[in-house]
């Protein structure tokens, strides 16, 4: 991995994890999704280190919880699914705003998938009790998607064919 690359990654990270410090006081209102989303549609599969850094940062704030083993699922999740997407979304950015919006309506329930192995009806109840929480969370992640993404799409895709 050259110079060039490592400080992409690590200054891509960086943003991130600022991006979701900034809005940790809005409930399930976060620019991560956005973030990947374009990460992954500008710079492919390097988005997977990029969140795979992320969530080590996130470990080391934080410390363990049942949220971080969740975390290093739904974000490589999100970049795969993203990948699936690119040859079909293309730049639509109102796809790209209902696939964001869509991720943030299933969240809860992809956490909800750790806890099957410790009681089915458990994770019911979670994912359940999470549903108005995840509709906000999807009507976030659409907003966002669909002022931000394009503009944001264009910076990140210059700024790759600069340097």
């Amino acid at each position: 991995m050259n110079v060039r690359k490592m400080t992409r990654i690590a200054l891509l990270t960086a943003i991130l994890y600022v991006a979701k410090l900034v809005l940790d006081f809005l409930p399930n209102v976060e620019l991560v999704s956005l973030l990947v989303i374009i990460y992954t549609l500008v710079f492919g599969k390097e988005a997977f280190l990029i969140v795979t850094v992320f969530n080590l940062f996130q470990f080391i704030q934080w410390g363990f919880g049942t949220w971080l083993v969740s975390y290093f699922y739904v974000w490589p999740l999100l970049c795969m699914l993203t990948l699936l997407c690119k040859k079909i979304f293309k730049e639509e950015f109102i796809l790209w705003s209902v696939f964001s919006g869509g991720f943030g309506l299933i969240f809860g329930s992809l956490f909800a998938l750790l806890y099957l192995f410790v009681d089915p009806a458990y994770a019911l109840s979670y994912w359940i009790a999470g549903l108005p929480w995840d509709v906000w969370h999807a009507a976030a992640n659409f907003v966002l998607m669909l002022v931000c993404g394009k503009p944001l799409y264009r910076v990140l895709r210059r700024l790759k064919s600069i340097g």
